[in-house]
């Protein structure tokens, strides 16, 4: 935690004046330094002493290094073809006017293949036209982009993102170990 001290000309100084700790003890500060005319060595930005804690579970963790992730998860990464579908608001047009064609939809919807038809159509009449192969590498993101965009169209956004979450690889990481235990 800092503490920002005033000086003259508009400037001023960040002091840190006190640090975050887990129940163990450990703190989640990562050491830093201070490049200019004032440096802080690494050890100075440190406040733990010890390099092992224990979880109330009794795992071990490191100490004095900031929080590390007990597994490091990756979004998935974004094709071109993703990246101008949601550039250019195809999904929330696309699914404006498919919750205003079809009110009744209801919580168990699912995306037909008829209806990524329809969406290859709306993207043709402008201008969007993906490969074959582009489209068959996207298409289980897209179905699920699309069916997110219409429950936050027809429920609200809290609905959508339960549909977003299905995709989403950290909460599908989570999942696989709460399940595993």
């Amino acid at each position: 935690m800092q503490s920002v001290f005033p000086l003259s000309e508009n400037t001023g100084v960040a002091l840190t004046t006190a640090f975050y700790y887990t129940p163990s003890g450990r703190s989640i500060q990562k050491a830093f330094k201070v490049v200019g005319d004032f440096a802080l060595s690494a050890t100075a930005a440190s406040p733990n002493k010890q390099s092992e804690f224990r979880t109330d579970g009794g795992r071990v963790v490191k100490g004095g290094g900031g929080i590390q992730p007990d597994y490091e998860v990756y979004p998935e990464p974004y094709s071109r073809l993703r990246a101008v579908l949601e550039g250019s608001s195809s999904f929330t047009t696309f699914a404006i006017d498919y919750v205003k064609k079809n009110p009744k939809i209801t919580p168990d919807f699912e995306i037909p293949s008829v209806l990524l038809d329809e969406f290859q159509i709306f993207l043709s009449e402008r201008k969007i036209q993906p490969s074959v192969s582009d489209w068959s590498v996207d298409r289980a993101a897209i179905r699920n982009r699309l069916k997110t965009e219409i429950f936050n169209q027809a429920f609200g956004i809290e609905k959508g993102d339960e549909v977003e979450a299905q995709r989403d690889t950290a909460i599908q990481k989570a999942l696989e170990i709460i399940t595993a235990k």
